[in-house]
């Protein structure tokens, strides 16, 4: 056990965050303490004190940090001293103030220690948001409106998913439908406008066509909008609930971007992870998706699952390049406390991590290649290295709402069991996060509440 005793702080979570890049949970512990000179303190054994004159802020505590864990444990990440979610909001922030991008890339080499490879990363999300996306504004709003089932659970997925069963999606999709008129009659009251509209989940396409049907017109009726005037995504996700009758109701809508998320385009490896479909049903839905013209295909790839290497990784996104992606996510694994892939094996996502640098590196050269840049990143506890998630896109065919949520400028409603709505107050610059409930069955049984609770946020 490591003891790692910080002086001068009240709260020793962001420094907790950056230890757990060096060291398995349960293997440290970050102690607050209160000394003027904390120097001459008597340590044990794999004992260590920083700030010890207590003359350092956040910044200068994690940089001291960053070095001495680093060379007791010979473990340098690349994302230096950030730890959250969100790596381009720093460097957002800066560039904002007035820095240019040259500056900003210096602030994140000397204050966040950010290596080589993932401040050009950065440096040209930057870019591309800069020049491609509109600066927020505090009258657009955003839907997102969740579906909790899926046809089977992956292994590495802890997400309060249910397997969609016909009885649990009708006692399910009543309640959804009175959050979603509430909340949209509480928004027509306001001045402010739709920007996009995501169908999330779980898989929103466990639902029959009739359901997805009936739901686009809830939401259009509620918020009196119009679904083929937005940015509107439909997460179609698993290959085995795309259909016909399926992609013509999100198509008939006017929804125009989708997601076909093979994961994997490897036979053994859908099976290993739970996944009830092969690499050629993914082919077969790109096909039937290709007939109805999204101007969006995404596609999701993870790094790391078991069984994998650099190249079967670069094989898949050639693939999904080949068959119609024009909006790829290259995730790192990312193994969930309560996953099947957790309590099988706790310590998975502490190996193989130059593995999975190689495969971030080739499938990145790929992309470029291709034709691809990178729009949007954000990152994940336990990830495999501690590295990162990112968004790829054509020129133009970036997502919006994707962009907004990394931004957390702007005001988002949450509909339905697992959703995350957030409140943006402009004034303070602040930002109120409004969960409902994860359990579609909790969520049912207090729709009251739930509802009751929201009003507020639309004073």
């Amino acid at each position: 056990m490591y003891r790692l005793y910080v002086n001068g702080i009240s709260n020793e979570h962001h420094y907790s965050e950056l230890a757990r890049e060096f060291f398995s949970d349960g293997d440290y512990e970050v102690v607050p303490i209160y000394i003027k000179n904390a120097g001459g303190l008597a340590l044990g054994a794999n004992s260590f004190i920083f700030n010890s004159e207590d003359t350092l802020d956040r910044d200068g505590i994690k940089k001291e940090m960053f070095f001495r864990l680093s060379s007791i444990t010979g473990i340098t990440p690349d994302w230096g001293t950030l730890t959250g979610v969100k790596p381009l909001k720093p460097a957002m922030n800066l560039y904002l103030a007035g820095s240019d991008l040259e500056e900003v890339d210096n602030s994140l080499s000397e204050i966040y220690l950010v290596s080589d490879a993932k401040r050009a990363l950065i440096n040209e999300i930057l870019k591309y948001q800069t020049e491609n996306v509109p600066a927020a504004d505090d009258n657009n709003w955003a839907i997102y409106t969740g579906i909790p089932f899926c046809p089977s659970i992956c292994s590495y997925c802890s997400f309060g998913s249910e397997l969609a069963r016909e009885k649990s999606i009708a006692r399910y999709l009543p309640e959804l439908n009175r959050e979603i008129s509430e909340c949209g009659s509480l928004f027509r009251r306001s001045d402010k406008r739709i920007e996009s509209v995501y169908f999330g989940g779980g898989t929103p396409t466990s639902l029959k066509a009739s359901e997805l049907k009936a739901l686009f017109e809830r939401i259009e009726a509620s918020f009196d909008i119009s679904l083929s005037d937005l940015e509107a995504t439909v997460e179609a996700g698993r290959p085995d609930t795309i259909d016909e009758q399926k992609l013509n109701a999100i198509r008939t809508a006017g929804v125009n971007r989708i997601s076909i998320n093979p994961q994997s385009m490897k036979d053994e490896t859908l099976h290993r992870i739970g996944r009830l479909h092969s690499s050629r049903d993914i082919a077969h839905a790109f096909e039937l998706a290709a007939s109805y013209r999204f101007e969006v295909i995404n596609s999701d790839v993870i790094a790391g699952l078991p069984g994998e290497d650099a190249n079967d990784v670069a094989d898949t996104v050639r693939e999904l390049i080949e068959l119609g992606a024009n909006n790829i996510t290259v995730h790192t694994l990312s193994v969930k406390r309560g996953s099947k892939l957790k309590s099988e094996d706790p310590e998975y996502y502490l190996r193989g991590v130059r593995e999975v640098e190689n495969m971030l590196e080739l499938t990145a050269q790929i992309l470029h290649e291709a034709g691809f840049i990178p729009y949007y990143v954000y990152r994940q506890k336990h990830q495999m290295g501690s590295f990162e998630n990112t968004g790829w896109c054509r020129p133009g065919l970036h997502s919006m709402y994707n962009v907004r949520i990394m931004e957390e400028m702007q005001t988002i409603i949450g509909l339905g069991a697992g959703a995350i709505g957030k409140r943006f107050y402009k004034d303070d610059n602040r930002l109120e996060r409004i969960p409902n409930i994860n359990d579609y069955r909790m969520y049912v049984d207090r729709i009251e509440d739930i509802i009751a609770r929201k009003r507020r946020y639309f004073d």
